[in-house]
């Protein structure tokens, strides 16, 4: 089944359209190689705003609701406010080093952002959406060891945030905890992260840069028996999913994946449940971006709407054969809900329940040291064959040259 190209934008020369954002109803916007961002009408080919938001390429942009954006780059992270020229960002948020962030995200009180590795840790910090001028309220600094290219709050336990990392990790912390070493809750090993996504209130789903999916437990609180279900590893989809060269993501109620050298991209919808794709139903977008990667996907929740932008510049709208099933799951669209998280700050008062947390903490710290030896080993172990492989690569490098096909593309 064919997709049926609507509408066009277009970014200008030598620019890769990288993020796209719903605003309400009928509005988007699109971040950009140059470090802007565009908002479009989904009737009108020319954008109702247009302004520079950082100095360099936008790493993630999103959109928290109708009128507020955050975005990051190597200037920082950046809210801004639609309503007026957006000739400044309502509030610039970074850290003592000033680092690149790579990811950022939101839950009701809070954004989160991840930095590039600077010095031997990359950096997750989180700020108070309510009051963000007030600084940076919470840190993990020792949990990720490159750069962190994802993160995700949990859409109904909300004491979970999770984070992706290219050292191959995918970290969840639990933010009850005020000591970061307790607050590691689980610490997924798998390989370089794009992406990862809670899929089901107890299921995380992760995509590596070398186009493996794989399905993880989230762990329960009882850490006198730590259980970890083996996962649900697909492997490698290009050799199960048709047509498949890079895995764009894993969206709400679908996949969507390309391949450069047909000049194609297909979407198949996806049941969170079962972890299942469905390839009997196959969207195709012909020739959507070319031979150029696509960046993002965006379904219009009830239409049959998609957009898609990549690095040709462009951003298209197509009609969709049929209307997407939206996992209730998930969150969807812009809209912030107006409910206050009840995250453990320093200066609010404990809890009867955290009180108890507390009185056991000593007994769960002997736990984790435990896991955290492993890790650590696990770790070690994972930089020396690493530490191999790039003596081997080094010197296979100049007699073979890799192919364009097995090369991800950046995931930032």
């Amino acid at each position: 089944m064919r997709a049926i190209s609507q509408s066009s934008w277009t970014l200008g020369a030598d620019q890769w359209a990288l993020n796209l954002s719903l605003l309400g109803n009928s509005n988007f916007a699109c971040s950009s190689s140059s470090g802007s961002i565009n908002v479009y009408a989904l009737n009108n080919n020319s954008p109702t705003l247009s302004f520079k938001a950082h100095e360099s390429s936008i790493n993630s942009m999103k959109s928290i609701d109708s009128n507020t954006l955050v975005s990051c780059s190597t200037d920082g992270v950046k809210l801004w406010d639609l309503r007026t020229s957006c000739s400044s960002a309502s509030h610039t948020l970074s850290n003592e080093k000033s680092s690149n962030f790579l990811s950022v995200n939101f839950s009701e009180t809070m954004i989160a952002g991840g930095t590039e590795l600077q010095g031997v840790d990359a950096e997750l910090h989180l700020w108070d959406l309510r009051n963000p001028g007030a600084g940076v309220v919470r840190s993990f600094v020792d949990s990720h060891h490159d750069d962190i290219t994802d993160i995700k709050f949990h859409p109904t336990l909300s004491q979970y945030l999770m984070s992706g990392s290219t050292d191959g990790y995918v970290n969840v912390y639990d933010l009850n905890q005020a000591d970061e070493e307790d607050a590691l809750h689980q610490v997924i090993n798998y390989a370089s992260v794009h992406s990862c996504h809670f899929t089901q209130e107890r299921r995380i789903a992760v995509l590596s840069h070398m186009e493996t999916v794989a399905f993880y437990e989230l762990n329960n609180t009882n850490y006198e028996e730590i259980e970890e279900p083996a996962p649900n590893d697909l492997g490698d989809v290009r050799s199960t999913w048709p047509d498949c060269e890079y895995i764009v993501d894993i969206y709400p109620g679908f996949v969507a994946y390309g391949a450069n050298t047909q000049q194609k991209l297909s979407l198949y919808p996806f049941d969170s449940a079962k972890e299942k794709v469905d390839l009997t139903r196959p969207v195709w977008f012909p020739n959507a971006h070319g031979e150029e990667v696509v960046r993002d996907v965006l379904a219009i929740p009830g239409t049959k709407s998609v957009l898609t932008c990549g690095e040709d510049g462009n951003i298209r709208s197509w009609e969709l054969p049929y209307q997407l099933d939206f996992d209730s799951f998930y969150k969807i669209g812009d809209q912030a809900e107006t409910s206050d998280i009840d995250i453990e700050l320093e200066s609010e008062v404990e809890s009867k329940s955290e009180k108890k947390e507390k009185k056991d903490k000593k007994e769960k710290k002997e736990k984790r040291e435990k896991k955290d030896k492993k890790e650590k080993k696990e770790k070690k172990d994972k930089k020396e064959k690493k530490e191999k492989k790039d003596k081997k690569d080094k010197k296979d490098k100049k007699e073979k040259k890799k192919s364009k096909s097995d090369v991800r593309f950046k995931p930032y």
